[in-house]
């Protein structure tokens, strides 16, 4: 595997389109392969097959209409043929002026010479103490 700049700049520009609301995007970077996937951080965000997953980031990015600023920091990527994956840490900057920290991830695939996004993950980090996971020993 190797480091993928290619990925990592595609990220950036996922994220920069997403705060001035530019849904276009997601036309040409979201497999509508059956088998993507997608799990936000609300737990009713989970979604199966590319329409669906396509379908969902367009209305978010939409409703966000540009309000919300999306920056990612220490974005890594990385590719091993048709397959790439990426990591980053991102912090969304609310209209209140309020900031939320998600995790994020992505694995992408190739499709002809164009990388497209078929799993995505964001998440909101808590200790496992805050829940009670507590490792015996």
């Amino acid at each position: 595997m190797r480091r993928s700049q290619e990925l990592e700049d595609l990220v950036a520009r996922w994220f920069a389109a997403a705060s001035t609301g530019d849904a276009s995007l997601v036309d040409t970077a979201v497999s509508l392969d059956p088998g993507a996937r997608l799990i936000g951080s609300d737990p009713s965000e989970w979604l199966h097959g590319g329409e669906a997953v396509a379908r969902f980031l367009r209305g978010e990015v939409t409703n966000a209409a540009g309000q919300a600023q999306f920056s990612p920091e220490g974005t890594e990527a990385f590719e091993e043929g048709t397959v790439g994956w990426a990591t980053t840490r991102l912090t969304i900057t609310l209209p209140d002026g309020g900031h939320v920290s998600p995790r994020w991830s992505a694995v992408f695939h190739r499709e002809g010479d164009t990388w497209r996004f078929v799993q995505t993950h964001a998440s909101i980090g808590v200790a496992n103490a805050d829940i009670g996971w507590i490792y015996p020993g």
